[in-house]
C-alpha cells in the first residue's frame, strides 16, 4: 500500500496556524492527504474593488442565498404535497403540518424576492458596465439565470391548484399558444392538452422540483465559475484610478463576512413578511367555473401582460415580437458594446436601459392598479 504524504508547499506551511494547535494540525493533514494548496491559494488571491458602487456586488449573494432558502422550503413543502390531491395537501400544510404556513409563505416570498434580487442584479450590472467583453458568458449565463428564475415562480404558481392560479395559469398559457409556428405545440406541451387540466399539474410538478432546479444549479456553477475566474468587473471610474489609488478587500474573508449580516437582514424580513402577510390559499380551482374578477399574473410578469393590451386584436402578435426582440437585444449587449474609447454607444445603452426600466416600472405599476 502507498503511504506517502503529500508535501505541503513552504507558503502554505506559513499561512496555516501554528503547528501545535488543534486547527493547525487538522489543516496540515487535510493538505498532506489532499493536495488542495493551489485551489486555496487561488480563491486566497480574490479581491473584490473597493468604491462607491461596492454595495451593488452583494445582490449576487443575496440572490444565491435566496435560491437555498428555496431549496429548504421546497424539499420541506414536497413532504407533505401530493401532485394527485394538489389542493387537498396544499390545504393540509396550511392547517395541520406544523409551522406549515409559514413554511409555505417563505418560500412564496424568498422566491418574490429572489427574482427582484436578480432584476437589480441584472441592472446593476449593466449600468456598471460589467457585460463587456471578456464578461460576455457572465452576462449571458445571469440573464438565462433570471429568466429561468422567472419561469420558476410560474411552474409554482400552478401547483396549489386554487382558483387564482388556476386561471392565471390558463391565461398565460393561452398567451403562448397565439405565437406563431410553435406557439400551438408550446402550450399543448405545458398543458399536456387542450385546457389546463391535472394532467399539467404533473407536467408542472416535475418541472419545478426536478428540470429547473437542476438547470439553475447547473447555471449557477457555471456562472459562479466564470466570476471566480475572470474576478469581479470594476467600474469605468475606479478602473481609470492610478494604481495607488485603488482599494481592495479579500473576497473570502473581508468580503464575504460583511455579506453575514445582510443574509440575516433578509432571513428576518422573510419572517416579517411571511408572518404579516402570510400566502393566502383561495378556494379549489373549478375548472367549468368563472374566472375570478380582476386576475392577473405575478408581478413579475405584469409588465408584458400590461404591454400585450396596447396591441389589441391581430396586432397582439407585433406586441408579441417587438417584446420579443428585448431579450435578444440583451443577450447581444456585450457583442454591441466593446468599450471602444471613442465609442459613444456605451452612452446610448445606458440612456435605453433607463427608458427600459422606466417603461418596465411604468407598466407592473399600471398593472397593479388597474
Amino acid at each position: 500500500m502507498d503511504t506517502q504524504q503529500t508535501h505541503i508547499p513552504k507558503e502554505a506551511e506559513a499561512a496555516l496556524p501554528p503547528a501545535d494547535s488543534r486547527m493547525g494540525k487538522f489543516y496540515r493533514a487535510l493538505l498532506k492527504r489532499y493536495p488542495i494548496w493551489p485551489v486555496i491559494q487561488f480563491f486566497m488571491g480574490k479581491k473584490v474593488p473597493e468604491h462607491k458602487h461596492s454595495a451593488w456586488y452583494m445582490l449576487g449573494g443575496i440572490a444565491l442565498f435566496l435560491f437555498l432558502i428555496q431549496l429548504v422550503t421546497g424539499v420541506l413543502l414536497m413532504v407533505y404535497y401530493k401532485p394527485g390531491q394538489p389542493w387537498a395537501s396544499v390545504n393540509r400544510i396550511v392547517m395541520e403540518v406544523p409551522f406549515g404556513a409559514l413554511i409555505r409563505s417563505i418560500h412564496h416570498w424568498s422566491a418574490n424576492l429572489m427574482i427582484l434580487t436578480l432584476f437589480l442584479h441584472m441592472f446593476s450590472t449593466l449600468f456598471m458596465k460589467a457585460y463587456r467583453p471578456p464578461r460576455e458568458g457572465t452576462w449571458i449565463t445571469g440573464f438565462i439565470l433570471l429568466t429561468l428564475v422567472t419561469l420558476f415562480g410560474f411552474s409554482g404558481y400552478l401547483l396549489p391548484w386554487d382558483d387564482l392560479a388556476f386561471f392565471a395559469v390558463r391565461i398565460g398559457v393561452s398567451e403562448m399558444e397565439k405565437l406563431p409556428v410553435l406557439g400551438t405545440f408550446a402550450a399543448d406541451l405545458a398543458r399536456g392538452g387542450p385546457d389546463v387540466s391535472m394532467e399539467t399539474i404533473g407536467r408542472f410538478y416535475a418541472l419545478h422540483v426536478v428540470i429547473l432546479p437542476l438547470l439553475v444549479l447547473a447555471l449557477i456553477a457555471l456562472h459562479l465559475l466564470f466570476v471566480q475566474i475572470q474576478g469581479v468587473s470594476e467600474p469605468d471610474t475606479f478602473a481609470a484610478l492610478p494604481l495607488e489609488k485603488k482599494k481592495y478587500r479579500k473576497f473570502f474573508s473581508d468580503f464575504m463576512i460583511g455579506e453575514i449580516p445582510v443574509w440575516l437582514f433578509m432571513f428576518g424580513l422573510l419572517i416579517a413578511l411571511s408572518a404579516a402577510a402570510p400566502r393566502g390559499l383561495a378556494p379549489e380551482a373549478n375548472p367549468m367555473g368563472a374566472a375570478p374578477e380582476g386576475i392577473k399574473p405575478e408581478w413579475y410578469l405584469l409588465a408584458p401582460y400590461q404591454a400585450l393590451k396596447l396591441f389589441p386584436g391581430k396586432l397582439e402578435l407585433v406586441g408579441m415580437a417587438i417584446m420579443g426582440l428585448g431579450p435578444l437585444l440583451v443577450i447581444a449587449l456585450p457583442f454591441i458594446d466593446k468599450n471602444v474609447p471613442t465609442d459613444k454607444r456605451g452612452e446610448m445603452i445606458t440612456q435605453m436601459a433607463i427608458a427600459g426600466l422606466i417603461g418596465f416600472l411604468g407598466m407592473t405599476i399600471w398593472g397593479l392598479l388597474s
